[in-house]
């Protein structure tokens, strides 16, 4: 069996993988393994489940008769979010379920001082929390646009939604997110 060349695209690593292409799977899984990873774990904010749901998200693309027609990244991050949901519901119902909470904006320090740090991280993890106590609608689409970069259309495809409810939505949950923010510190984003 001859090699696949990199660089295809998802539709032929696709249809490769139905063919039984084992180098196929291999090649989607490192385009877009680290990013629905980050994902996961932007979600969950536990790495270790982060990293099952990563794998389970994958594992579905091993049975070709789940595997989508259309492009395959708004599907990964669809089967992501709904391993996360998933994942987070067995977990709340857990009695012993204690959350590792880090924030998803784990960055590089600047040379900002001391007190410059302290303030913006403790904005950040404000607003980690703001993010991580709102409804479902608002959470994924503000993670999946800040997070993970999508346009309307890819988050569209990932919520099962039209765009125009996308728009709609960001809208609502910036407003709220923004209310809350002011509620909780007198700050504005």
């Amino acid at each position: 069996m001859a090699e696949l060349p990199d660089g295809q695209g998802d539709a032929e690593l696709l249809a490769a993988i139905r063919a039984g292409r084992h180098d196929a799977y291999q090649q989607l899984c490192d385009r877009y393994w680290n990013a629905i990873h980050r994902y996961a774990t932007s979600y969950l904010h536990d790495e270790a489940r982060a990293e099952d749901v990563t794998q389970e998200t994958f594992a579905k693309l091993t049975d070709a008769d789940t595997l989508p027609e259309g492009d395959v990244r708004p599907w990964l991050y669809k089967v992501a979010r709904n391993k996360c949901l998933d994942t987070l519901r067995r977990w709340q119902r857990s009695p012993t379920h204690n959350r590792n909470i880090r924030t998803g904006f784990d960055v590089a320090r600047n040379t900002a001082g001391p007190r410059t740090r302290m303030a913006r991280d403790e904005r950040r993890e404000l607003i980690r929390q703001l993010i991580d106590d709102m409804p479902e609608e608002y959470r994924s689409v503000l993670t999946l646009k800040h997070f993970e970069g999508m346009s309307r259309s890819e988050m569209a495809a990932v919520l099962e939604i039209t765009e125009i409810a996308v728009k709609g939505r960001l809208v609502r949950a910036s407003e709220h997110l923004r209310e809350q923010l002011r509620r909780h510190s007198g700050l504005d984003l």
